[in-house]
């Protein structure tokens, strides 16, 4: 049993076998299993050896780094929701701003309403005063106060 563990452990050095870097005469490379024809040099090819530590360092590394960018994406992600957070705060602060506004002028449209027909009660047929009335109940459409209405 130990034999064939032993066995096992050793092929996989015989599976590796000579590679010959070869240059030919106008400086070119080639890799062969074959020693090098005439007119090239030769030199063997051994790959490094194989070092579990430093491949599990060059790991950790891989790993730490990618960790890093996460870390990274996140953070940019989580900036980018905060800034769309402020940026409709601030868009939502001025559309009530201009809510506002025109909730203001039509309520001073309003009172100028009211006034006009309590005026046009008091002393009827004054056609100045109608067609200021006309004027503001037109300038209310446009404005369209009838959103701001009570119970609205």
């Amino acid at each position: 049993m130990r034999v064939r563990i032993a066995l096992l452990l050793l092929l996989p050095g015989l599976a590796w076998a000579q590679v010959y870097k070869c240059r030919d005469a106008e400086g070119r490379l080639a890799y062969r299993d074959q020693a090098c024809a005439d007119g090239g040099t030769a030199e063997v090819f051994q790959p490094p050896p194989l070092n579990v530590m430093k491949q599990d360092e060059r790991q950790r590394r891989g790993v730490a780094k990618y960790q890093a960018e996460r870390r990274r994406w996140a953070a940019d992600e989580a900036r980018e929701a905060r800034q769309r957070q402020a940026d409709g705060r601030r868009a939502e602060l001025a559309r009530q701003r201009e809510l506002d506004k025109a909730r203001r002028r039509c309520q001073g449209l309003r009172e100028r309403q009211r006034r006009l027909r309590q005026s046009l009660a008091a002393v009827p047929a004054r056609k100045a005063q109608e067609a200021r009335l006309a004027g503001v109940e037109e300038q209310m459409a446009a404005a369209a106060c009838h959103q701001f209405q009570e119970g609205a």
